[in-house]
């Protein structure tokens, strides 16, 4: 028992401060490393690059297919490089000690932002997105289970939970909890000021954020968070977390961020490269609605519109009838559009389509774009038409064949549309007008609900041709948009899922944002795993802070959801009457000085709206040094900002200043008080409110218990529709479903089917054998023999990991990377591949076979998308299948020649034969022969299984021919094997090397 004890504590890192920091230095040192290889890849590839614009022209095709191969190598390196940098600063925030429940070993991980690895194979600190990560975040010490995709379930003993300050190399302190960041650390990190508290984010995510964050991005989330409770944090590291866990599903492009403005939407994606995200696309509503509108939108032609609060058609258009209004016109649009009556044929008078049948396909299929409505419609009717024309009852000329197929095509309408979307949307205008609802028509200046509009008929009535947008689209400040736009915006991109975060108390919009999530919920979460939360609890401001702008919120007659603030004390909120306007800028002023004094870097005076801004700046300006605001261009950073209240929502600041929050500029009215609990919970540490004549009420006077308790949610007498995913399976369970479903299979076949074989060696396996031992002894080839049965059953294995993870290219030859080796395709000749793989690295590959003949300075390229890479040279084209890894071989026109199996393309024993197997899907009209001794010599290998090789000292290589045109050689000196025998599988077996090396030549 000793010695397994200091076995135990041999592997894992000591516990006290010294080890820590013992710890802390072997990891550094790690990370300097690794560091140090990044930056000289980097200044490599930078130099070969250097060196491949001075060698080759601008023209040049070679060249270019290089350049591109190269840089794509750079940047990626470069990425790598940056990612190292950030983890350097500070290597590790967590750690986590646990038994594994299935191998009885104590482990133990640090936790940081971004993996550090000693060597290839071993992980020093593990990404914070990593799935047994998840422990950190949301487990209690004691027995506990984390979920790998694709995996199942595994339990672990969870013993420590322990988090770290580290700065400047030094280990500061270290705290053991059973949760993650309590509130006295949480409360640590705050006291910091902006700039530090967005850095350590990831250390103190909370169970409830972390359970957002994880959600599988299949399925669409709807979060209520009160203000400082974290969503735009919880969205971006979401974002961060699928990229992570979900590569092969999701790239940077597949995302879209959507918020109100551009300075929440700078904000925002100022988080995104510390979390290791770029590339994501980011944009308010109207731009996304553009976008939607394709080829018809012209900016020189049209312009977009700001919203006013005050506008009270936006209060009409926003609203989710005004939708299903819209919806209801293009309705009877298409009907109007497509002919309704009964269709005969002209001569026979037969009856092809009825008026009921074409209403009943319209219905089934209202969902529908027009363009496609008319292609199910034309589908349906060419059906019946074909079986008219070709039937027995008429004979019809080929002439007059020809002349009615092509008008029956087109008897629904042609698939392009020629009409315009603008006219269209002025016409519904026009027909509500007429019902007394009195909306202008726009001229060539759009708000948001105009453009919503529009991209709504565009996509019903107009589009054609489909295209690909996000796959995921994440929706911050979500209150600010009215259900006019998400009905718009969920028909446009019905195949996205959606992470929508916002605040209903935030709704500053009035009439026309949301005022509670029902409607929303309805429409965006309509699956069983959908999901709808809340986030309670405030991380942003001093207890002082949250309870004064409760206080506000609390005189409005609508539902509130409470926040619980983090027990963090500050100063009492102050508010200071001015006798005047001048004594109001004096008074803001030196308050601004006394904060910088105090080293606050982000401070904020919050005005009601943009003319306020603009008469405030030019004062303010004499006294203080502040940033330029521009609701465009202006990025969140250090100093002071003037800003209206409109577009500090979304932000938080060291300090705020509320500027003359009067009751003439803040009467006692919901969306006032909206307004002002946006601007008091802006601020993180000090508050500030200054007024000249009378404090508005919502300030000024405190609020019945009796009404406090009114409009409080309360979530357990409104519980949200809410289905939790379904509970992993563990390793276990699933191996036990997988035995228990193969048995049940067996004796459904020994009840229904024939009596199982018991195969016996036959004559011929005898032989086979006595040949195989007979020409060990006398190493004369075994060309043509069969083997026995135990050879041709491949080892037993589990499922193997061949799915995608990297590529890199040379001059010389892609390398794809998986879980379980490395893929190297190299391209030979103008109609020759070579393709090898290798455990772990490819060792020295045999020379080429005499009889192929490399091409020099082969021109070639390679480029890699979501789902798969392509490597395109001469006559062929090789697509690897990220998702299994497996090779599709093709002509240069795209005809599919062969591929290997998707389910197992390809295994690797390390035995001491060193076996190999490369499954091939073969089809069963294909004709497969292996060349023997001479090249007139061919042997069948249909429905077989024959040694094709030469004997261990033969240059020779092994042949197998197909009737599709296509050649396999594997070079001699080597033991080759091909079956085609359905019962074991169709595959080429090597055995000799620990690696698998072929050429595909046409």
């Amino acid at each position: 028992m000793k010695q397994k004890n200091q076995t135990e504590t041999k592997s894992i890192p000591g516990v006290t401060l010294e080890d820590e920091r013992n710890t802390l230095s072997e990891i550094l040192a790690i990370a300097d490393r690794n560091l140090n290889q990044a930056r000289s890849s980097v200044e490599n590839l930078a130099d070969e690059l250097h060196e491949l614009k001075e060698i080759y022209d601008v023209e040049d095709k070679e060249g270019l297919a290089l350049w591109f191969n190269t840089d794509a190598r750079f940047q990626q390196v470069r990425q790598e490089l940056l990612r190292m940098e950030r983890s350097r600063k500070k290597p590790y925030f967590g750690r986590i000690d646990f038994t594994d429940a299935s191998l009885l070993k104590k482990e133990c991980y640090y936790i940081g932002k971004a993996a550090i690895t000693k060597n290839s194979a071993e992980l020093v600190v593990i990404d914070w997105r990593a799935p047994i990560a998840s422990v950190y975040y949301e487990s209690s010490l004691g027995a506990c289970t984390y979920s790998v995709k694709g995996e199942g379930a595994f339990e672990i003993d969870l013993s420590r939970k322990r988090t770290y300050e580290i700065e400047n190399d030094e280990l500061k302190d270290f705290y053991d909890s059973d949760v993650v960041a309590n509130d006295d650390l949480l409360t640590k990190y705050l006291a910091r000021n902006k700039r530090s508290v967005l850095n350590d984010i990831i250390a103190t995510i909370q169970q409830e954020q972390n359970e957002i964050i994880r959600k599988r991005p299949q399925h669409n989330v709807i979060v209520q968070g009160g203000a400082g409770s974290g969503k735009t944090t919880v969205a971006m590291h979401r974002i961060s977390y699928i990229l992570y866990n979900y590569d092969l599903e999701f790239q940077p492009k597949d995302f879209y961020i959507i918020g109100s403005n551009r300075i929440l939407l700078n904000y925002i994606t100022g988080i995104l490269p510390d979390l290791d995200v770029y590339g994501v696309s980011q944009m308010t509503m109207e731009q996304l609605f553009t976008r939607l509108l394709y080829e018809d939108w012209d900016e020189r032609k049209y312009t977009i519109k700001k919203l006013e609060r005050e506008d009270k058609t936006a209060c009409v258009k926003g609203s989710f009838s005004w939708f299903h209004d819209l919806e209801a016109f293009c309705r009877r649009y298409e009907w109007s559009y497509i002919p309704l009556e009964d269709v005969y044929t002209e001569k026979t008078h037969r009856l092809l389509m009825t008026r009921s049948s074409i209403e009943g396909l319209l219905k089934k299929f209202d969902y529908l774009s027009l363009p496609d409505k008319l292609d199910k419609l034309t589908e349906h009717l060419m059906a019946k038409v074909e079986n008219e024309i070709y039937g027995r009852y008429y004979t019809y000329p080929p002439e007059e064949q020809k002349a009615l197929l092509k008008y029956y095509q087109t008897y629904f309408g042609k698939r392009e549309w020629k009409g315009s979307i603008f006219e269209l949307y002025d016409s519904f205008l026009a027909e509500q007008r007429e019902k007394g609802t009195r909306i202008p028509s726009p001229g060539n200046s759009f708000d948001l609900y105009d453009l919503a509009a529009l991209a709504y008929l565009y996509k019903r009535i107009k589009e054609t041709e489909v295209i690909q947008e996000a796959s995921h689209v994440v929706i911050d400040e979500a209150q600010d948009f009215g259900m006019m736009a998400y009905g718009a915006l969920k028909y446009c991109l019905s195949k996205c899922t959606y992470t929508i975060m916002g605040d209903v108390s935030q709704n500053i919009y009035f009439d026309y944002g949301l005022t509670d999530w029902e409607e929303l919920r309805s429409l965006m979460l309509p699956g069983e795993f959908d999901y709808f939360g809340l986030l309670r609890k405030s991380y942003r401001n001093t207890v002082e802070i949250s309870n004064f702008a409760t206080n506000i919120l609390q005189h409005g007659n609508f539902p509130i959801y409470p926040v619980e603030p983090i027990i963090r004390h500050g100063k009492e909120v102050r508010t200071t009457g001015c006798e005047d306007e001048g004594r109001l800028i004096a008074e803001t002023a030196g308050t601004i000085l006394e904060w910088q004094k105090k080293g606050y870097e982000t401070i904020a005076v919050i005005c009601r709206d943009e003319e306020e801004v603009s008469k405030l700046t030019k004062e303010l300006r004499k006294k203080v040094e502040l940033r330029e605001f521009d609701a465009e261009t202006e990025e969140f950073g250090s100093g002071v900002m003037v800003l209206p209240i409109e577009y500090a929502k979304g932000l938080e600041f060291d300090a705020v200043l509320l500027f003359n929050a009067s009751e003439e500029n803040y009467p006692s009215e919901d969306g006032f008080a909206r307004l002002l609990y946006v601007a008091a919970t802006r601020a993180l540490h000090e508050l500030v409110v200054l007024y000249s004549g009378k404090l508005t009420d919502l300030i000024g006077t405190t609020v019945s218990e009796e009404k406090k308790r009114k409009y409080v949610v309360v979530r357990q007498e409104q519980p949200a529709r809410r289905v939790r995913e379904e509970k992993p399976k563990t390793n276990r369970e699933i191996e036990l479903e997988r035995v228990s479903h193969g048995k049940f299979e067996m004796e459904l076949r020994n009840r229904i089917g024939p009596k199982r074989i018991v195969v016996q060696n036959s004559i011929e396996e005898k032989r086979s054998e006595k040949a195989r031992a007979a020409n060990s002894q006398s190493e004369k080839s075994e060309f043509g023999v069969i083997p026995g049965t135990n050879s041709l059953r491949p080892l037993g294995h589990s499922k193997l990991n061949l799915a995608v993870r990297w590529v890199t290219g040379n001059k010389s030859y892609v390398e794809v990377t998986n879980a379980c080796g490395v893929l190297r395709i190299t391209p030979i000749s103008e109609n020759t591949v070579r393709i090898s793989f290798a455990g772990e690295s490819l060792g020295q590959l045999p020379e080429i076979p005499a009889e192929i003949e490399p091409t020099p300075k082969l021109k070639w390229n390679y480029r890699e998308d979501k789902g798969r890479v392509e490597v395109k040279f001469g006559k062929l084209l090789l697509r690897i299948d990220k998702r299994n890894g497996g090779i599709s071989f093709y002509t240069e026109k795209e005809i599919l020649l062969l591929s290997e199996n998707p389910s197992l393309p390809r295994q690797i024993a390390g035995t001491a034969r060193n076996q190999t197997w490369t499954y091939f899907d073969w089809s069963k009209k294909e004709v497969l022969k292996a060349r023997g001794a001479v090249d007139q010599q061919w042997l069948d290998l249909k429905t077989t299984a024959k040694y094709i090789s030469f004997g261990a000292k033969s240059k020779r290589p092994a042949c197998v021919k197909s009737n599709s045109g296509y050649q396999i050689l594997v070079p001699g000196g080597r033991r080759v094997m091909c079956c085609t025998i359905p019962m074991y599988g169709s595959y080429l077996y090597t055995e000799g090397e620990a690696q698998i090396d072929y050429f595909f030549t046409l």
